[in-house]
């Protein structure tokens, strides 16, 4: 029969089960003597500092970091913003021109010829801001063309307009499929002939780069 130093030792999750009372060890296993009372003191003190360092040093320290970062984003959406805003504002700035002649045509009491001839000088205007900002490299182009219409409704010597710099190529007819292009709107005035236009800026939809960044057309193109 062998002796005890023959018999194999129990494994430590044996050794850990038979001590909790889960199971028992089986009678050719050797059976280790009790885990000392000092050792399982020194190994709750060791746990307890183990805990006491994460508690109070390297959860803090998670969580400081979280809101340094979520510091940092906001100011830099926050910084984000401020510069689309900027640059919206300048991209929408209004211009200024003049159809004399819509001023002379409502004084002799034609005003649709007046209306006319200031909707002609303003998409003119348009089609040449529109294609300086091609060439200054600010607009995606080409401009092959611009059209400006009354606004429905639209009464009186206060004229307001739509109008399109159009990017669509021509179809197989040598008309557009469907126009494109980049928006301005007008206001002016056939008593005088001034007009102000502005390029405008649909607002931005969901998942847009922009985030949602929308800025106002000037007044004057809106008044």
């Amino acid at each position: 029969m062998a002796g005890t130093a023959d018999r194999p030792r129990a494994s430590r999750w044996e050794t850990l089960g038979a001590r909790l009372g889960i199971w028992t060890l089986p009678v050719d296993v050797d059976d280790p003597p009790p885990i000392a009372g000092r050792t399982i003191v020194l190994g709750l003190a060791g746990l307890a500092v183990v805990v006491a360092a994460l508690v109070t040093l390297v959860i803090p320290a998670i969580e400081d970091s979280k809101a340094a970062t979520a510091a940092r984003e906001r100011r830099e959406h926050a910084a984000f913003v401020r510069g689309e805003r900027a640059r919206l504002a300048i991209e929408q700035a209004a211009r200024h021109g003049r159809a004399p002649a819509a001023a002379l045509l409502l004084t002799a009491g034609d005003a649709d010829a007046a209306g006319a001839a200031l909707r002609r000088s303003a998409r003119a205007s348009v089609l040449r801001d529109a294609r300086a900002r091609v060439a200054a490299g600010t607009l995606d182009g080409p401009i092959r063309g611009a059209t400006c219409d009354r606004e429905r409704g639209d009464r009186g010597p206060r004229v307001h307009l739509d109008c399109l710099a159009i990017t669509s190529a021509p179809g197989p007819a040598g008309r557009p499929i469907a126009t494109a292009g980049h928006p301005f709107i007008v206001s002016g005035s056939l008593r005088d002939g001034r007009y102000a236009w502005c390029k405008v800026n649909a607002p931005p939809g969901e998942g847009a780069s922009t985030a949602g960044v929308s800025v106002a057309p000037p007044v004057a193109c809106t008044r």
